[in-house]
């Protein structure tokens, strides 16, 4: 069955990365600049902000494949709704609500696919879930670039999102939903400190501000500097999803071999240093073609690797995973927004914007690192310290009824 949430992600990669190649034609016919139509980055990430709290508590109280459906439904309806959006508030409302339901196939699909693994090769897992994630992603520009050119508008690319989601919910629903492994139906899960989750909420922050920052402005910015050749902006974004796919595929075969903290590491610190390269070379059409796909490469692991990561230390729930991807919707609010805003002064902004973002997320990992560790010990200690008590409770209950027999 994890084939199937396998597939719901293509559904959440379609509609979470729309609005990137889509933005020039949508800022034209809105008749706004850059950093106006900057606000359908938060607003998607307001509605996915919102989306992900309330969509936690559905999965742990057991509702699984039909939070699962409900989700994709709204997703496609949603997406059919931007053609029909012309203003600015329009197109921020349908964006707001494909963000909700799109979270909520996000927490499921992360909460379930934990679930279903039984705690077994769940990094693999995790990581091949945001595998077809890149596959939705690398396949949005090409549907909105066949949509423009063949139609004029996006009816195509939308309708294709709405179709593909509204079949595999049907498909969902049809099977039985997995429940919670035994450990993580315990109190242990609710134990689990807000400060913790909250620390590592900080992280997705940063994260998500880096992959929206640059996969959101890369069109608009290649656009910018005047990339040379016929659609090198399209084909600039779809390079981009082509190898943070090939990125996340790598990363399901190391998962195998390499723990999730050492390549978690190694892939915020190279997404820093390619960001780096690339602001330092300032519009060179070269440099611009190879970062945007090494970074492409470097930042796709992140999202799953950190949930695998923190899996090692405590245990997934619905609640603990909407933590994540609530604050994942945070973070694609203010780097995204600044960057218009920072586009409409200099092209090579975006660049130095999320450098800055990068290299915030790779020192928090330290930070994610040191919670989780001392989260453990606190657990350790206390766990032996309740095992101590009880075991003088029973000391004391068998002493007396002895001597009393």
């Amino acid at each position: 069955m994890g084939w199937l949430y396998l597939a719901t992600f293509i559904s959440v990669g379609l509609s979470l990365t729309l609005s990137g190649p889509a933005l020039t034609y949508l800022r034209e016919r809105a008749g706004v600049s850059k950093g106006e139509i900057g606000v359908l980055f938060p607003a998607s990430s307001i509605g996915y902000l919102i989306g992900s709290l309330i969509s936690g508590r559905l999965y742990d109280r057991g509702l699984g494949h039909r939070a699962v459906a409900g989700g994709l439904i709204g997703l496609g309806f949603s997406a059919l709704f931007i053609p029909h959006a012309t203003g600015v508030a329009a197109l921020s409302l349908a964006f707001a609500s494909l963000g909700a339901f799109s979270s909520c196939v996000d927490v499921g699909g992360n909460t379930l696919v934990v679930w279903h693994s039984r705690g077994s090769g769940s990094s693999r897992l995790l990581n091949a879930l945001h595998l077809f994630f890149g596959f939705g992603a690398l396949l949005s520009p090409l549907l909105v670039n066949r949509s423009l050119a063949w139609t004029g508008g996006l009816g195509l690319a939308v309708g294709f999102v709405a179709v593909y989601s509204f079949v595999i919910a049907g498909i969902v629903l049809l099977h039985e939903s997995p429940t919670p492994t035994r450990e993580s139906s315990t109190p242990k899960i609710d134990r689990t400190p807000a400060r913790v989750l909250g620390v590592i909420g900080v992280f997705y922050v940063l994260y998500v501000g880096v992959e929206i920052g640059f996969s959101g402005w890369i069109t608009t910015y290649a656009e910018g500097i005047e990339l040379p050749g016929a659609n090198s902006a399209t084909l600039l974004n779809t390079l981009f999803f082509v190898f943070f796919t090939l990125g996340r595929f790598i990363a399901v075969l190391v998962a195998k071999r390499v723990r999730p903290g050492l390549m978690l590491v190694a892939s915020c610190g190279l997404t820093s240093v390619l960001l780096l390269a690339m602001a330092i070379a300032d519009g060179s059409p070269a440099a611009v073609w190879i970062t945007t796909a090494l970074i492409g490469l470097a930042v796709a692991p992140q999202f799953a690797t950190m949930i695998a990561y923190a899996e090692e230390h405590i245990q997934l729930s619905g609640r603990a995973t909407s933590w994540f991807v609530s604050a994942a919707g945070f973070g694609g609010i203010a780097m995204p927004f600044l960057i218009g805003k920072l586009l409409d002064r200099s092209s090579n902004a975006m660049p130095i914007a999320v450098f800055v973002g990068a290299v915030a997320a790779t020192g928090w990992v330290a930070v994610v690192r040191r919670s989780l560790i001392g989260h453990q010990i606190r657990t350790s200690v206390r766990g032996v310290e309740e095992d101590g008590r009880l075991t003088a409770a029973v000391g004391d209950d068998v002493g007396p009824s002895h001597v009393r027999s």
